[in-house]
């Protein structure tokens, strides 16, 4: 039976979290097993053991049960792929980055290197967005937010806001204010349906939430490989409980939290034996909570079941056509749509996601 992280440990808001340790209080104290059983707890989100890659839940998180007909993938059905071709409205593609999808199915992606946004609406008619009129300009992600599309420029490091079909509006939010005193480096984020955002940060390795009036609710993480550290996080996601997920890429895991900042859990990590993920990055979930990673050195999207079960990867056994070589990020549409941004293809594909 698959186990799900509950969402409703206890405590209070935090400022800022930190793992850190400082030394025992009596050098003198006997290692009892009561001390054996917290280190154990402590260490248990550096790996996992189990053969599906399950949880190591924090000793808050209870344990809830997948109803046996819950919805979970089995595949990846190949629909169609955007190539870097000539003829190509969009060409040239020159480091293609984040992925997103509209509610009516517009397509947007990111082209990272070439400084450019684009969209495909539903009519199949594809539009590129304007400039934020700087010069140096990196959108490397960017998410739906209501009836505006939000673009995350790295170079920048600020978020800014577009109408739907491309117009610039505005600069939303800038991470010097967000969090003055720091450098921050943003790589990628998400938004939640109240209105909070994620962010990770290569810079401080660290993820941050920011509430819905662009103030800094919490800090998380520091440089490490223990739990609730991270090295290069490189993608983010919410879940339909509120919490989320960060893709921990330089410890091959993910780390998962509820939607208070508190740590629930690790899957994957450089000690597991049967972890898939060598290099994961850009995260998506479905409505009821299934995650899908993208992994451009395995050359594979991987998916993960609520209780962050492994389930499937897809890759290269597709063909030549429909097989992912570098996918740097993916995201969950409507009709049960999924794209997949390709780096090594310059090119986005698409699949339906089956259900059983």
């Amino acid at each position: 039976m698959r186990l799900l992280a509950d969402i409703l440990s206890g405590g209070g808001p935090r400022s800022r979290v930190r793992a850190a340790q400082g030394p025992a209080s009596s050098p003198a104290l006997a290692l009892s097993a009561a001390a054996v059983l917290c280190l154990a707890v402590l260490c248990g989100g550096c790996a996992t053991g189990g053969s599906r890659g399950e949880w190591r839940d924090d000793a808050r998180a209870e344990a809830l049960a997948l109803p046996e007909d819950f919805p979970l993938p089995v595949a990846l059905e190949f629909l169609t792929v955007y190539e870097n071709e000539r003829s190509a409205p969009y060409f040239p593609i020159e480091g293609i980055g984040g992925v997103a999808y509209a509610s009516d199915g517009t397509l947007y992606f990111c082209d990272e290197k070439g400084g450019r946004v684009h969209g495909l609406d539903p009519a199949g008619d594809w539009f590129q967005f304007d400039g934020p009129g700087r010069r140096f300009f990196r959108p490397v992600d960017l998410r739906v937010d209501g009836f505006n599309v939000l673009v995350l420029d790295m170079d920048g490091q600020v978020l800014l806001r577009y109408e739907m079909g491309g117009a610039y509006l505005d600069r939303l939010a800038t991470f010097a204010y967000i969090d003055p005193g720091y450098d921050r480096l943003p790589s990628a984020f998400d938004v939640d349906v109240d209105g909070r955002m994620a962010f990770t940060d290569v810079s401080e390795q660290q993820t941050l939430l920011v509430d819905a009036f662009l103030q800094l609710d919490l800090t998380l993480g520091e440089p490490g490989s223990h739990r609730e550290q991270f090295r290069d996080p490189s993608g983010v996601a919410f879940l339909p409980d509120g919490g989320f997920v960060v893709a921990d890429r330089g410890n091959r895991r993910l780390q998962r939290y509820n939607r208070l900042g508190y740590f629930l859990g690790v899957v994957g990590g450089e000690f597991d034996p049967q972890n898939p993920m060598i290099t994961p990055q850009g995260l998506d979930a479905d409505v009821d909570g299934n995650v899908f990673v993208a992994d451009p050195a395995a050359g594979a999207v991987h998916v993960y079941d609520p209780a962050m079960g492994y389930l499937f990867s897809l890759g290269s056994e597709l063909g030549l056509l429909a097989s992912p070589e570098s996918p740097i990020d993916v995201a969950v549409g409507p009709d049960d749509l999924l794209a997949v941004t390709d780096r090594g293809r310059q090119a986005v594909l698409v699949y339906r996601i089956v259900y059983e």
